[in-house]
C-alpha cells in the first residue's frame, strides 16, 4: 500500500519589538509524532491552500494571533512510519498589537501545551536530533546544523506515526 505524502508548514514567528526572540512551542507528551518535543507550530497544508495562506491559519487557529510572512527558510523531504512528509519553514512576524497564546487555540489537531519565547537556537537542537523537520531547518539557516545530517527517514521509529 502507498503511503500518503504530507505538506506542511511551520511558522517561525517573530517579536516585532525584538526581532531576535522567535516563539517555540511544546507538542504533548502522548502526541504519535515527536510527543514532548519543543519545535515551531506546524499544519498539514489544506487542499489548494498556498503556504503564506497555511501560514496565516496556523497562527490563527494554533496560535490565536495574526502574523504575515516575511520569508521563506527551506523545504525538508523525510519517510515516517505512516506518511512521507515535505515540510517547509516560513519566517512570520507578529502583528501589532497581537500576543499569541496556545491555550486559546481553536484547532482540531494538535494542540500544543506549553510555548516559550527564545533567542537561543540551541533550544530545537534536541527536536531536530530527534528528526524534526522544522528544527533541522532553522537550525540549518541559522548555520548551527549541516543538511548533511538531517534525518531523512524515520521509519521504523516510536518517535513518529
Amino acid at each position: 500500500m502507498k503511503k500518503q505524502t504530507k505538506y506542511v508548514v511551520a511558522v517561525i514567528l517573530k517579536n516585532k519589538t525584538n526581532p531576535d526572540q522567535f516563539l517555540v512551542v511544546k507538542r504533548p507528551d502522548d502526541d504519535p509524532d515527536l510527543g514532548g518535543h519543543w519545535g515551531f507550530p506546524a499544519a498539514t497544508m489544506k487542499p489548494g491552500e498556498l503556504p503564506e495562506q497555511a501560514a496565516k491559519r496556523i497562527c490563527r487557529e494554533k496560535l490565536n494571533c495574526d502574523a504575515e510572512s516575511t520569508r521563506f527558510l527551506g523545504v525538508m523531504f523525510q519517510k515516517r512510519n505512516s506518511y512521507d512528509i515535505f515540510l517547509m519553514d516560513i519566517d512570520m512576524v507578529l502583528a501589532d498589537g497581537q500576543e499569541p497564546d496556545v491555550h486559546a487555540a481553536n484547532t482540531e489537531n494538535t494542540a500544543y501545551v506549553y510555548q516559550k519565547w527564545s533567542t537561543d537556537p540551541e533550544d530545537l537542537r534536541m527536536s531536530a536530533n530527534g528528526g524534526s523537520c522544522c528544527s533541522s531547518i532553522f537550525l540549518t539557516d541559522r548555520g548551527l546544523l549541516d543538511k548533511a545530517d538531517w534525518i531523512a527517514s524515520l521509519e521504523g521509529s516510536d518517535t513518529v506515526g
